[in-house]
């Protein structure tokens, strides 16, 4: 292995942002993988912030791993894959299979393996792209970010960390992978742009995994697929207005998807699905 694994282990004791064990509404172990970006710079920010005993957001957050942008920096572990950090819940609204989120049974934190990538996230004040980012729409169809890229090395590094959570946990397959964002649409954004095509097929050897995200990252790709699909998304012209959204609430209605006018990866399973039915293809 070209990089190591520090552990920085969160302790088990009172106002700690960990728990022992999963819990019986999950058969006693996770049921999907929820990837994060830290909107940070490096990976002792992250370790300062999650990390051990003393972090800055202990008793509020943690997170399963935290992964570098290097194979200098490597990856962190703060809590054991036995265990549950708290990850994501706040302002939740749906589950770890993309159903409505009903109790706290359902919270990410207790159905989930968190993963933090050491990432800035999309160009903001403070934050200026570069020639090598690209465009991904909020899952509200709001905003256009521009997002920075991860770095070879941490691909190479998120897909470790991939596969040492399957072989733990086999049961967790390509589907059961998703964004903090995809748990809570319209109040996160994370991980917007994230390849998870390309981390997908290495984490399970499978070049045959379909790329249900790239295609549909920005508005124009998501009003071509409603449209082939027998929605009426208004003009094919990139921007998401209100008919592209009443076309995204229907085709959730229609399909038995949340109906919240969002797109998470769930919409994208469903699109390639019914796509995949009829012959065709994304893209």
């Amino acid at each position: 292995m070209r990089f190591e694994i520090h552990d920085h282990l969160i302790p088990h004791e009172p106002g700690q942002a960990t728990d022992r064990g999963w819990i019986a509404v999950t058969g006693y172990r996770p049921m999907a993988v929820t990837w994060h970006w830290t909107a940070t710079w490096d990976l002792a920010e992250c370790r300062r912030l999650l990390g051990g005993r003393g972090a800055e957001r202990r008793g509020v957050a943690s997170a399963h791993y935290g992964i570098g942008r290097s194979f200098d920096e490597g990856v962190d572990r703060y809590v054991a894959l036995e265990d549950r950090s708290w990850h994501a819940g706040k302002n939740q609204t749906l589950r770890w299979d993309g159903g409505p989120f009903r109790s706290a049974d359902d919270k990410g934190a207790r159905t989930t393996v968190g993963v933090e990538t050491v990432h800035v996230g999309y160009a903001r004040e403070g934050v200026e792209a570069g020639e090598d980012w690209t465009l991904a729409d909020t899952p509200d169809g709001g905003e256009r970010l521009t997002v920075a890229p991860w770095s070879e090395e941490q691909i190479e590094m998120i897909v470790a960390v991939g596969r040492e959570i399957v072989a733990r946990f086999p049961h967790v397959g390509p589907r059961h992978h998703h964004g903090h964002s995809d748990l809570c649409p319209g109040y996160k954004v994370d991980v917007a742009g994230f390849p998870f095509a390309r981390v997908l097929r290495g984490i399970y050897g499978d070049a045959s995994i379909p790329d249900v995200w790239t295609p549909l990252w920005t508005a124009r790709g998501r009003q071509r697929a409603l449209l082939a699909l027998g929605e009426d998304p208004g003009p094919d012209d990139d921007r998401w207005g209100p008919r592209a959204a009443a076309a995204l609430r229907r085709f959730q209605r229609r399909n038995g998807l949340v109906e919240d006018g969002c797109w998470t990866t769930f919409v994208c399973w469903k699109v390639h699905d019914l796509l995949a039915g009829q012959g065709r293809t994304l893209g």
